[in-house]
């Protein structure tokens, strides 16, 4: 499966995974630079880095420039770019926090489009769970899921467990739940719903 990260503007430090192709979104692309990671690309309008950084990027990768009048975000852009390019799994890193409105476009990228995408931050990893069986590895402190639509889920390895729970879009009692083991397993048996992974006090 080929994979890329998108670096994007909130990402503090990036980290650094084996298989993964990387393309910088607006500043994010300059925090990559400065950790010295390899490119495919730049993309965005750049209007969140000074014309000093911006000649700077411009010498250590090729940049896509974006108009800043555009009906879709540099993220969606990125995604885009990624997808024509043959990417299978795209995670956008940095997109979390900061402005609310950001955020909530980019959680409606995850939640509303066919994407193969996951939103990730230092401190959280959020994606959409398809019907079938998911192992979730015990790597963050709390563990939520929020039906997208009518669903009927199962959790297990949890200190909350459910079996076969019809769970709507109106419910929030699943979320802060925490794996009791080394994974747990979320069987989705029909719905979509979020999976939100969190290491966030």
């Amino acid at each position: 499966m080929r994979k890329v990260m998108l670096v994007a503007g909130l990402a503090k430090t990036v980290p650094l995974r084996k298989g993964y192709t990387y393309i910088g979104v607006d500043r994010g692309a300059y925090t990559a630079m400065l950790q010295q990671i390899p490119l495919l690309c730049a993309i965005g309008d750049f209007d969140s880095i000074s014309e000093r950084e911006r000649r700077a990027l411009s010498l250590y990768t090729n940049m896509i420039v974006l108009p800043q009048q555009k009906n879709e975000t540099d993220s969606e852009a990125a995604i885009h770019y990624a997808l024509e390019k043959g990417y299978e799994e795209i995670v956008l890193y940095g997109c979390l926090g900061g402005r609310l409105d950001h955020t909530m476009a980019n959680l409606s990228l995850l939640m509303h489009r066919e994407y193969p995408l996951i939103l990730e931050d230092e401190e959280h990893i959020v994606r959409v769970l398809k019907p079938g069986m998911h192992t979730i590895r015990n790597t963050f402190r709390h563990l939520s899921l929020l039906a997208l639509e009518k669903s009927v889920v199962s959790e297990s390895g949890v200190l909350y467990p459910l079996v076969k729970r019809h769970i709507e879009q109106s419910d929030i009692y699943t979320i802060s739940n925490r794996i009791q083991q080394e994974e747990a397993h979320i069987t989705i048996h029909s719905g979509r719903v979020l999976l939100i992974q969190s290491n966030a006090h």
